[in-house]
């Protein structure tokens, strides 16, 4: 059975944009209330896991206490607002404004039209949160229309001076139909298509996908307008349809001799809870396929990670003068394979730290994955012993520290951990993998500890650092629990790009200085390749991570990149 993904399925850049403010305002409270006036999206998972990070939710402004209240993506009345910057300028509140500018666009429409005396008219479902909101906007009247009876219900009095908008999820097709049918009975109204771009894709796209299929699977909030649209559109095509919020909800049996099955997803389903049903639906077939994605969500992101390590160690000894050899890159490989794919089974959190669809993957392949590690990390030391005892033992130690990284300790009454110091994690992953990479070789060999050492051994410590840091960022976004450990948990989002930044371009200066007093016959091929792999951290994270793009991107470099980058200069 094939299953084919909407290119649009998962969080539309709005509700990401949400997600993103509560998470953060969340990792900075301080021990402060947050809340969310309203649920923040309409999907039940999504809410249950902001919970988890101490989020309630208030559903009135009567109950937001004191604290941070974030205003959910749909907006808010503009006199719940007004209450609750009354109650900040007292000092009581700091206020989040995690409207989604889509629904921002639509209040700007009303506020510009109704002042002129036009009726506004709301294309959208009535007692939805949004359209609601929209109402509060309207100084000269208002009503919400869910359907063509309801239009054909207005009267000549509403429709003499009038204003027409609509819910920024409600069906294209509809909001055209309804469109039209008024133009003819009003001289005098306004049309503004304020259906945003992310939902007439999406709604196109469920078109396709539902004409091609033999069934569809729509992933989402049952109380999601949006979602509820999708599922009505790949209805009317007639193909036999399953609307579920999770995975556990799917009827396999109803797929069977089912060659292709389409899946969609609102804009507000995690992308977590997508790839949940998709591989639910994956496992009902064999053969290769179900081999591929074993690969892809156990194997390809440490293979990557440790290859690019090992291609990195090779790049800064060739620039620091380093003998170069096979065995030290080799263990940096099998060390950095090891430490990542044991790390997720010695969390005290367990797996399920990791999000729910990867918890999932790592609990049906456990003994693989945990085997796999073993091996690995077997491996390293095994060649580090080759190199002598002292390698044996450094590489042994970075590994035991590793391991033992959130375990607690008990030394009398006190229970310490590592992982209790804040931001320790960018940090010690950063230099356990300097000290392996770099300084255990330079050691080896006895090399000399001048700038040039530093050097390296900085600039290396900066991109293991910006590749732990941005991906923490990602994790935090995808829902995965964190805590203070971590960067941007400690900081905030913008925080810790402005930390990545500086620590990139110290590492950059630091190495071109010292480049530039190589006397080298063609200093700018070595210094384009360093300030390459240095800006491509804060590239990636601005390119495909900072701008809210909808949908999934037809090309999406790994950050590892910057890694393979720097082992060019073993080749120039």
């Amino acid at each position: 059975m094939k299953v084919v993904v909407a290119k649009t399925a998962g969080f539309c850049w709005g509700v990401r944009r949400a997600m993103d403010a509560v998470l953060e305002a969340s990792a900075r409270s301080d021990g402060q209330e947050v809340q969310t006036l309203g649920p923040l999206i309409h999907n039940p998972q999504a809410l249950a896991l902001i919970g988890k990070r101490g989020v309630a939710i208030a559903e009135s402004p009567a109950e937001v206490k004191n604290g941070t209240v974030v205003i959910r993506a749909h907006g808010i009345p503009i006199q719940d607002l007004r209450g609750l910057k009354e109650r900040q300028t007292r000092g009581e509140l700091k206020i989040v404004n995690a409207t989604c500018p889509e629904v921002a666009k639509v209040h700007s429409k009303i506020k510009k039209w109704s002042p002129k005396g036009h009726f506004t008219i709301i294309l959208g479902s009535h007692g939805h949160a949004e359209s609601v909101a929209h109402q509060s906007f309207a100084e000269h009247g208002s009503i919400i229309v869910a359907n063509m009876a309801e239009a054909q219900a207005l009267t000549d009095d509403q429709l003499k001076k009038s204003l027409l908008v609509a819910q920024t999820t409600f069906t294209v097709k509809d909001f055209q139909e309804i469109a039209a049918y008024l133009q003819t009975r009003s001289n005098d109204i306004v049309v503004e298509n304020t259906i945003c771009e992310d939902t007439w894709r999406r709604q196109a796209e469920a078109r396709e996908v539902a004409a091609k299929v033999d069934a569809v699977v729509i992933v989402g909030g049952k109380n999601s307008a949006n979602t509820r649209h999708l599922a009505e559109l790949a209805h009317q095509y007639g193909k036999p349809s399953q609307f579920v919020e999770t995975a556990a909800e799917l009827d396999l049996g109803a797929f069977k001799g089912t060659e292709t099955v389409g899946v969609l997803a609102g804009a507000s389903t995690p992308t977590w809870l997508v790839e949940e049903v998709v591989a639910a639906l994956e496992q009902l077939s064999q053969g290769p396929r179900r081999f591929a994605r074993l690969f892809k969500s156990g194997f390809a992101v440490p293979l990557r990670l440790a290859l690019g390590a090992a291609v990195m160690s090779l790049g800064v000894h060739a620039w620091m003068g380093i003998t170069k050899t096979w065995q030290y890159p080799t263990i940096t490989g099998l060390y950095v394979l090891g430490m990542f794919m044991l790390a997720p089974f010695v969390d005290p959190m367990g797996v399920g730290a990791r999000g729910p669809a990867r918890a999932r993957v790592l609990e049906r392949h456990r003994n693989l994955l945990v085997a796999t590690g073993l091996v690995s990390l077997v491996g390293a030391l095994g060649f580090a012993l080759w190199q002598g005892i002292g390698s044996f033992l450094m590489v042994g130690i970075a590994a035991a520290f590793g391991l033992a990284y959130k375990r607690h300790l008990r030394l009398g009454n006190l229970n310490l951990s590592l992982a209790a110091i804040p931001g320790s994690k960018d940090v010690l992953v950063s230099l356990a993998l300097a000290i392996v990479a770099v300084a255990l070789p330079m050691w080896h060999h006895g090399s000399e500890w001048g700038f040039r050492a530093w050097a390296g051994i900085v600039f290396v410590t900066a991109l293991v650092f910006a590749r732990t840091s941005i991906r923490n960022i990602q994790d935090l976004q995808n829902d995965q629990i964190q805590g203070r450990e971590t960067l941007p948990m400690l900081l905030g989002r913008q925080a810790t790009k402005a930390v990545l930044g500086v620590v990139l371009t110290l590492a950059f200066l630091g190495t071109a200085w010292m480049t530039l007093q190589m006397g080298l016959p063609r200093p700018w091929l070595p210094l384009t390749i360093l300030a390459v792999s240095a800006a491509y951290p804060m590239v990636h994270l601005w390119l495909l991570h900072e701008r809210f793009t909808a949908g999934q991107r037809p090309f999406d470099p790994p950050l590892e990149l910057a890694f393979y980058l720097v082992g060019l200069l073993a080749v120039v």
